[in-house]
């Protein structure tokens, strides 16, 4: 893959309608390769490799803050991930360059909780955001020429859904047909209207998200 794009996959443990009808796992990896088995053993292996295969189906136990941690090395917990993916997005943002990452999958596959993360697992964004307000802190206590400088973070949270553009800061932008896409000359493609909140420090962030997080569609599939 291309320095500049990375992709990833991560597996998920069994749900609980997943264990009730007592469903066979065919997904295996081994390094950056994800292997896929015909359930019905009638055709041979699939091989698909990516920068990562994240094994995260089992070989985990629950620390007494509720964290999974690795209980063998196979086992891809969310420090792992947030160091492969999370940690390369933040050092290109210090060196000023716009950085994405999407997660795609269906309905219950896990990129909320890769994305987000749940009570003591964080996810790539908490942590990202965590990691920001502390290399702010270290750069103004160790650097001469920082001590003086102004640094202003901003969250805004958006969900298209539908083909529909909503501020999941703001309920009000729900009316029928969602808020525009435009185009700038200079700056690119940009949503209109879309709430920026500046933020002073992580709690700040982890509110705005939660409070996005409240106001996302919840497919009913």
């Amino acid at each position: 893959m291309s320095d500049n794009l990375k992709v990833a996959v991560r597996l998920r443990p069994f749900n609980e309608r997943e264990k009730s009808r007592s469903s066979r796992l065919i997904i295996n990896m081994n390094g950056g390769t994800t292997i896929i088995s015909d359930p019905d053993d009638k055709y041979p292996d699939k091989k698909f490799t990516f920068d990562f295969s994240y094994w995260s189906h089992d070989g985990y136990r629950e620390r007494d803050d509720g964290y999974l941690e690795p209980a063998d090395q196979r086992y891809a917990d969310q420090t792992k991930v947030f160091d492969d993916l999370g940690r390369g997005v933040l050092e290109n943002a210090w060196k000023g360059f716009n950085c994405s990452l999407f997660a795609y999958g269906q309905t219950g596959s896990g990129k909320s909780y890769s994305m987000v993360g749940f009570d003591s697992n964080k996810g790539i964004i908490p942590i990202t955001c965590e990691e920001l307000f502390k290399g702010i802190a270290e750069r103004k206590q160790t650097d001469e020429d920082e001590k003086e400088a102004e640094y202003q973070v901003s969250v805004s949270m958006l969900e298209i859904y539908n083909e529909t553009v909503k501020d999941l800061l703001n309920i009000s932008s729900f009316k029928k047909g969602g808020l525009k896409v435009r185009e700038h000359p200079q700056k690119g493609f940009y949503v209109e209207q879309l709430q920026v909140s500046p933020v002073s420090d992580y709690a700040a962030i982890e509110g705005r998200i939660a409070e996005g997080t409240r106001n996302r569609t919840l497919a009913a599939t």
